[in-house]
């Protein structure tokens, strides 16, 4: 059997030291998910794979911490299967996972339920008892709570944040709505935190939480422009000072903000060529709006091809940008490019793009710092 990390109001799961209160017992070979990734906590860039070591995208979906200087794997934690599509591109995965890693949400069966699985140790007694040998299992996301759908409701799209649980309902006949739910009382009644407006072909809108946990409405929220120096317009919707949406035509064509991609925080994001244009260009852009206007710093121009996926530093001090062939560090002072490096070659998978879905680049220990500063 697998054994549950227990709730505690404390968060101990990335920290480096134990809790107080609950001092470790020296003589217990029971180690914890934490204990068991490293005296730093779980740390690197965390990429979720589907068909981790050639296995199965559905039933061997993995999320690994990479160091992020050398790609080399530091921690594998399972998830259950199938909790994440195997093939689908662009998925929001780093929404889904706590801020400490304790708690992963997902959306699953048919009629799809929201689940909430906890991070749990190795199984035990894998080997004969005092088996210095033996190798410990990876630790596990365990489904530990469920939220069922009423007749003729649909649930989707859930998102883990500051100790609540966000997901979509959509009943027949109605617009889709933004519902919440405390994490540590999930089957509770839910708050209702926004509406999806419909869009073409009554699409609903799409949605996104900001670093600060404001809820941001794509189609509910106005656009602005924002000249720049070089001439180009950059085109924004921002909900509280975070600028999530953006979009900028230059000679090379149109970029684009990325499709769920985790939002930079304050006036600050990074652009995409645009994936269905008739040749998406190389690298990306890093825009600010500052005042009335906007800056925008070419990255990876010469790096080997578009960037399809980044993951920002938890202090916004440097950025990963994955192109179709290699990880690339840009560090950045006061928000102009300081360097760029290329780091290593990118994973492959047994997903439909071919690579692991970048969920965030932690770096372990204490939380994440605020990315508005």
């Amino acid at each position: 059997m697998r054994r549950l990390l227990a709730l505690a109001t404390t968060v101990c799961l990335v920290s480096a030291t134990a809790c107080e209160g609950a001092p470790a017992d020296p003589g217990d070979p029971k180690e914890t998910a934490a204990e068991e990734a490293g005296e730093e906590g779980l740390a690197g860039l965390a990429l979720l794979h589907r068909g981790y070591g050639g296995g199965d995208p559905e039933s061997d979906q993995v999320l690994v911490f990479h160091d992020p200087g050398t790609g080399q794997p530091l921690h594998e934690l399972a998830l259950p299967a199938g909790a994440v599509d195997p093939m689908a591109p662009d998925l929001p995965v780093h929404a889904q996972f706590s801020e400490d890693w304790r708690f992963f949400a997902y959306a699953a069966g048919d009629p799809a339920a929201i689940t909430l699985a906890e991070l749990a140790g190795p199984e035990e007694g894998d080997g004969p008892a005092g088996d210095e040998g033996a190798s410990a299992e990876t630790a596990a996301y365990e489904p530990v709570e469920s939220i069922g759908a009423a007749p003729g409701e649909a649930l989707s799209h859930p998102v883990v944040h500051d100790g609540r649980l966000w997901y979509v309902s959509a009943a027949e006949g109605q617009a889709p709505q933004v519902m919440s739910v405390p994490l540590d009382a999930p089957g509770g009644a839910p708050n209702q935190e926004g509406v999806l407006v419909l869009g073409t072909h009554q699409r609903p809108s799409d949605w996104v939480l900001t670093p600060d946990g404001a809820l941001h409405i794509r189609n509910s929220v106005p656009t602005e422009r924002f000249p720049g120096a070089s001439g180009q317009t950059l085109i924004v919707r921002r909900t509280d000072g975070s600028v999530v949406n953006a979009s900028m035509n230059t000679g090379e064509g149109l970029w684009l903000t990325f499709n769920d991609a985790q939002v930079w925080g304050g006036g600050t994001a990074v652009l995409r060529s645009d994936p269905d244009g008739a040749q998406p260009a190389a690298g990306a852009y890093l825009v600010a709006v500052e005042g009335q206007s906007h800056t925008a710093a070419r990255l990876l121009e010469d790096g080997g091809g578009p960037v399809v996926q980044y993951a920002p530093s938890p202090e916004r001090d440097a950025l990963l940008l994955q192109t179709e062939l290699a990880w690339h560090r840009v560090d950045l002072e006061e928000g102009a490019v300081a360097g760029t490096e290329e780091l290593f070659p990118r994973f492959h998978d047994a997903s439909m793009d071919g690579y692991p879905l970048v969920v965030r680049w932690a770096r372990g220990g204490a939380p994440d710092a605020d990315p508005s500063v």
